[in-house]
């Protein structure tokens, strides 16, 4: 099991699969045949609709639609903000960014590894990054 960043699942998604590493796209693909399973940080739809509302991306259907496509890919899951989730990230200092933060400490109450290119990320040590 793992827990996927944002831009890795974009990418994926997007097929723009020459920003992935091997081992990312190796994953994701297993995830598709049922072999393995991805769970997307509720906070990541959050990101995705205020980067396709400011135009940073375009979805190739209504963020609605993109979800609802999204919860039925196969073995992708979206696991919800929780308490704990907010009270974890917000000890973190390895960047100013929200997301990043939430989306690592999804990952740490998970205990997967995180799909990410992410340099804070990987430099923090905070979570074991699959890249």
């Amino acid at each position: 099991m793992y827990v996927t960043d944002t831009h890795a699942l974009l990418w994926y998604l997007n097929k723009n699969h020459r920003f992935l590493s091997p081992k990312a796209i190796a994953v994701f693909d297993q995830t598709q045949k049922g072999n393995s399973a991805i769970f997307v940080p509720s906070i990541v739809l959050l990101e995705v609709a205020i980067l396709n509302a400011k135009r940073k991306i375009e979805l190739k259907l209504p963020f609605l639609k993109w979800v609802d496509e999204l919860k039925h890919q196969k073995g992708l899951s979206v696991y919800e903000l929780t308490a704990s989730i907010i009270s974890e990230s917000v000890g973190y200092s390895f960047n100013d960014d929200i997301f990043d933060k939430l989306i690592v400490a999804t990952a740490v109450e998970l205990d997967c590894p995180l799909i990410t290119k992410d340099t804070a990320i990987t430099e923090s040590n905070l979570v074991e990054v699959y890249w």
